[in-house]
């Protein structure tokens, strides 16, 4: 049975808003690691989000909690979470913006493979192309050739090793999200996302230096914008699309990135973003039309 058109297009717009609000985050997270640890931004961002996201459940008067039977499974996605941003806002401190929204863009990639190799699902013919073309605009929109990842820094290296965490966190939430809702999900691990980077502050503290407004203002639309919404946001997508659906739209990150870090750090716009972004686009929705019926 196909989905609403209506319901499928809300969904489109939730895993978008997701993108949009994750294509900020590093030009955010650059601004709040003026003042905080990488440790100390990851529990500051998160804790703000948690109570956020609890609130809301509380105001719609539906359980706190998820089901007793995915508790354990939600646990698992709030560490995984958390190792997740703790890696990124370490790693971020040694690559470009640029290079970061590269080699996330390959998140989809990953799902797609790992919902092929554990989850039984299947992308149709053009569903792959779909995840060669977007890869090309990537590389078009960052002027990157594909030799350079054989010497990537330290930034780059731990960067890509997130593109496994968010795919990994990506197929273990579908479950649970259509079960419980992903208002519910994601407040759960936003919370337990809070634990170990609180116990890694408590080591090497939360602020490097005096936190000025703008690092305080980084951090507030991280919590607020970049966990909670987002955060809501996506997992509902993931409920609602499935893994691959919703992951392909992050192909569209590097594109975000590279506009906000032109409106906010005064980085010129380039020729390559007006050539490869049309590119990223058209292969996000090669994505979305392998995974419809045959």
């Amino acid at each position: 049975m196909s989905e609403p058109p209506a319901h499928r297009w809300s969904a489109y717009a939730k895993a978008f808003l997701a993108t949009l609000l994750w294509g900020c985050s590093f030009i955010a997270i650059r601004f709040a690691l003026a003042s905080a640890t990488p440790y100390g931004l990851v529990w500051l961002r998160n804790i703000l989000a948690a109570v956020l996201l609890f609130g809301i459940l509380r105001l719609r008067g539906g359980p706190l909690l998820p089901e007793r039977a995915d508790r354990g499974r939600v646990v698992l996605l709030g560490l995984l979470f958390s190792v997740h941003l703790l890696a990124q806002a370490y790693a971020v401190q040694f690559t470009s913006t640029m290079h970061a929204g590269w080699i996330i863009a390959f998140i989809p990639a990953v799902v797609a493979v790992g919902a092929w190799l554990f989850q039984r699902q299947r992308l149709r013919v053009v569903g792959w192309l779909g995840i060669a073309v977007a890869t090309c605009g990537v590389l078009v929109l960052t002027s990157t050739r594909l030799v350079q990842f054989a010497s990537a820094g330290l930034g780059d290296l731990i960067l890509f090793g997130t593109t496994f965490t968010w795919a990994a966190y990506t197929l273990l939430t579908v479950g649970p999200a259509q079960r419980n809702g992903g208002l519910s999900i994601a407040a759960t691990a936003l919370a337990i996302s809070v634990l170990p980077a609180v116990a890694m502050a408590s080591v090497f503290g939360t602020w490097a230096a005096p936190p000025t407004a703008g690092s305080l203002l980084a951090i507030v639309f991280l919590g607020a914008g970049a966990s909670a919404l987002a955060m809501w946001a996506y997992t509902d997508a993931v409920a609602e699309l499935g893994a691959e659906r919703s992951a392909a739209f992050q192909y569209a990150q590097p594109l975000i990135t590279m506009a906000a870090a032109a409106l906010l750090l005064a980085e010129p716009l380039t020729p390559e973003i007006f050539l490869g972004g049309p590119v990223v686009l058209a292969g996000v929705w090669l994505v979305q039309r392998g995974k419809k019926g045959l």
